[in-house]
């Protein structure tokens, strides 16, 4: 009988720790996930400049986000992908001249999110927190 009472309490505690533990494996994820979305970001402006053409990022609601037309998935720490949206569902273009239209990136997985602001006159992507 004691035995049953520990291995409950040992259930029920467990069974409150789960949501937070998981809460804290989001956190690294979105974070990584972030970086990975500004090294794009900052490609992008690269490429618009090098190649002297305008490139346009599209956040994907349903997991990733769309550069130059091609689309690409960011993964979570679960193996689901991360949902990309840009403040307002606009594109952001980043032009020859180094700048962008500006704007608003946000990665959210779960419960959290990350933001990244993206400035229309110098098209620099830096984190928000």
């Amino acid at each position: 009988m004691e035995l049953l009472v520990v291995l409950a309490i040992a259930a029920l505690a467990a069974a409150v720790a789960m949501p937070q533990l998981a809460r804290h494996l989001t956190g690294p994820s979105l974070d990584t996930a972030a970086a990975q979305l500004r090294a794009a970001l900052r490609g992008a402006r690269s490429t618009a400049m090098v190649e002297d053409r305008a490139v346009i990022f599209e956040g994907d609601a349903a997991g990733g986000y769309w550069l130059d037309r091609r689309h690409f998935n960011l993964p979570s720490a679960d193996g689901r992908p991360l949902r990309v949206a840009t403040r307002g569902g606009a594109q952001i273009a980043f032009y020859p001249s180094g700048g962008s239209s500006g704007g608003g990136v946000v990665v959210s997985g779960g419960e959290s999110s990350r933001e990244i602001a993206v400035d229309a006159l110098t098209g620099r992507a830096d984190a928000i927190r």
